[in-house]
This record gives C-alpha cells, structure tokens and sequence, in this order.
C-alpha cells in the first residue's frame, strides 16, 4: 500500500477523520486563513505534485547540509539540557531532554530564538490533539485558532524572505534553490506545519522509548557504553519495536483485494506500523527488544516507505544516536524511579512516553 501510491492515496494520511468538517465554529475560525485556498503537500498529496514539493524541501532541508550543520548543534544542545540535571541524580526525561531537544531543532529551522520553543511546542500540541479524533470540540476550536496563529507567523517570515539572498531554510523553501521551484504562501504554511508536528512529535517519542529501554533492560547501558558503535543498532530496533507513530491512513482509489479481502474503491485503511514492525513472518520473535537485531535484513516501516517515506529520518536517527552517547557517556546505573512508574502518552496513534522518571549516578569520568 505504501509503494503504490496511485492504487492507495495519501491525501487524508495524518487522521481517520477531519475533525474540522464537523466543527463549524472551528471552520469559521480558519476561513480567515490568509494562506487560501489551503493546499495539500508532501505526506497529504500524490504523483507530480508530492514529487514538487518533497524536491523543494529536500533542497532546503538537504541531510547532508543540515547534517554538517546541526551536529555539532545537537550535541551542545543535548549536553547542556543534561547539564541541568546531571547532578540531581534523578530527572523527569520527556520534559527535561526528550522535549527540548527536537524542539530547539525546530526553532533553529524557524530561524527562531529558543524563548518561542514553548510556543511552536504549544502549537503542535493542539495540532497533533485535532488529529487524533474523537475529541472535544472545544479541542478542535482550539487547534483551529492556533493553526491562524502559526500560520500568520509562517507567512510574515515568508514575505521577510520572499525575494532576498538569505539562506535560512523559510528562505530556502520560499525561493526555491537548486532547480526546485519557488513554492507560494499556501504551499509552504502546509509544509511548515508537517515540519512542526513531525521535526518534534515523533523524535520526542523514540528518545523517550530509548531512555525507557536503557533503564529497563538489564545490560544494554554498559553494553552501549563499552562499545558506542553498537548505539545505531539499538536505536533502529527501538524504532523497529517501538514506532513513536503508529499508524497512517490510505484511501482505495479502486476495489482492491488484500489478504483475501475485498475492499470497495474510496474505504479508509489504517496501517498499522506497530504490528507490521513486529510481523513473526518477518522477525523472530518480534514482540521482544532485541539490541543486536539486524534491522538491515527486513528493513522496519517506521519511517515509512516509498516515495512518501519520511523526509527527516536521517535528522532523527542522528539525534537519537548523539542524545543516547551522551547519556552513557555521562550518567551510570540509569533506572526507572518506583515511586514514579512511567506514564504512556494518551494521544492515539502515539507510542511514547507523558513522563519517565529515571535516577541514575554521575560517572566519576564526566566530573573531572
């Protein structure tokens, strides 16, 4: 389903259902959107134009590119949030590294000051909530507002940039460089929120589920920490038996037969990650956490696949393996707190962690 794109459409990939269809008030908040008439982009559209637009942002997010810049970023942003608590000897990880990190990441591509982080993280929030349906309407108002909000602040940035030689990625992505075409205000709003939501949402859940399988797995914390190159392996399985998202959504365009069942063209399907990650057909024994898997024999569907596979995977990856060293390197005899058991994430969709509280002792080396 995911490699067919013209069989499967991607055009409602984030929901089960529009939340904002049956909210009138929240559709009367976002007709006074200046980015009219909305347009579908990257992981909601298909054919030309999803090649279009993911050449676009490819061009001004290139990994190579960002990787040269942000990795020095991200481990001097990684190091100075543990700084803060390393010598508590205990910290609540989602707030404390799991959130910060990936949003500072955000901020830098915003080309904002980190003071905004709780703003954009504010935004996302009530995004990510409208998606997950079945909510409150006052939650789907809410999101509604906020979406005007960010998407004013978006297009006051854009036109600061329209134009000029700046080479900031809003700058980048408004301008079009190396071949890709210039992208107009509705285009890039859409582009901008995915990057909001998917630069943070699910980068904050596989360092949380990271941290959570170092505490809990009896071993791996030495093991990673007396052979580093093993790092990139644990993070895949985490990925692998973990996926921060889930699910996405496809819709038939004609009757299709899977698995033996027949399905009317225009249903909704949900893809489920999470199972198809964990498939005994595909991995022995599936269900457990297993560090030194070889993810490269049957490759997860994490990060999806085909031309819609995610654009910021390297950018994850690499936040995961320097965020992981880090801790290692820095703390010892890592552990959950009993007194404080960790909370799941209640979005649906979500495999993350609300809080992890975790205790450790700072290592004799990182003091001197």
């Amino acid at each position: 389903m995911l490699s067919h794109p013209e069989r499967f459409t991607s055009r409602e990939a984030l929901s089960s259902a529009n939340a904002y269809r049956s909210c009138p008030a929240a559709l009367e908040t976002l007709a006074k959107s200046r980015a009219l008439p909305r347009q579908r982009t990257l992981i909601l559209a298909d054919g030309e134009q999803h090649q279009r637009h993911r050449k676009a942002i490819q061009n001004a997010l290139s990994p190579a590119r960002m990787m040269k810049e942000f990795g020095p970023t991200i481990e001097r942003r990684v190091n100075t949030y543990i700084d803060t608590f390393v010598s508590e000897g205990r910290c609540e990880a989602v707030s404390q590294l799991a959130i910060p990190l990936p949003m500072s990441l955000v901020a830098v591509i915003f080309d904002v000051p980190d003071e905004m982080i709780g703003t954009l993280k504010g935004w996302s929030d009530s995004f990510f909530a409208a998606l997950s349906g079945l909510v409150p309407e006052e939650v789907v108002i809410r999101a509604a507002r906020d979406t005007l909000e960010f998407e004013n602040f978006i297009l006051d940035r854009v036109a600061a940039r329209r134009g000029t030689d700046r080479t900031d990625f809003l700058a980048r992505l408004t301008n079009g460089v190396d071949g890709a075409e210039p992208l107009n205000d509705a285009e890039i709003v859409n582009i901008c929120s995915q990057i909001l939501v998917g630069g943070n949402e699910s980068t904050i859940s596989l360092i949380g589920n990271l941290i959570y399988q170092i505490a809990a797995t009896e071993g791996l914390e030495s093991e990673l920490r007396t052979d580093p190159t093993k790092i990139p392996a644990a993070v895949e399985e985490c990925l692998r038996h973990e996926p921060p998202l889930q699910a996405m959504y496809r819709i038939t365009l004609h009757e299709e037969t899977i698995g033996g069942q027949v399905i009317p063209a225009g249903a909704k399907l949900m893809l489920n990650f999470g199972s198809a990650n964990r498939d005994e057909n595909f991995y022995r024994d599936g269900e457990d956490f297993d560090p030194d898997r070889d993810n490269t024999e049957t490759l997860h569907l994490t990060f999806g696949r085909g031309r819609h596979a995610c654009v910021g995977q390297t950018i994850a990856r690499r936040e995961a393996v320097i965020t992981v060293t880090a801790l290692v390197n820095r703390l010892q005899n890592i552990r959950l707190l009993p007194d404080h058991p960790p909370a799941r994430s209640r979005i649906f969709g979500v495999r993350g962690f609300e809080k992890l509280h975790i205790a450790f002792e700072r290592r004799h080396q990182e003091t001197e």
